[in-house]
């Protein structure tokens, strides 16, 4: 995945943007995970899969933003 692809994926208006919105998320939505939210409803969690949820998002989080801020 390139810079330009998670750009266009999730919808940010600039690369600026997507990292600005990438750090937001790792800073405040990953650590307070407590549900998911599906097209189908929300799957409510116990606390130790609310753990695993929140180390799972803010690895894959902080991937995103290697490739975000790496060279182009």
């Amino acid at each position: 995945m390139t810079p330009t692809d998670i750009v266009m994926e999730t919808g940010a208006l600039s690369l600026e943007d997507a990292i600005g919105h990438t750090r937001w998320a790792i800073r405040e939505q990953a650590p307070t995970v407590l549900q998911i939210q599906t097209e189908r409803g929300i799957i409510v969690l116990s606390q130790r899969e609310r753990a695993d949820l929140r180390a799972y998002l803010a690895n894959l989080l902080a991937r995103r933003l290697e490739i975000l801020e790496g060279p182009l």
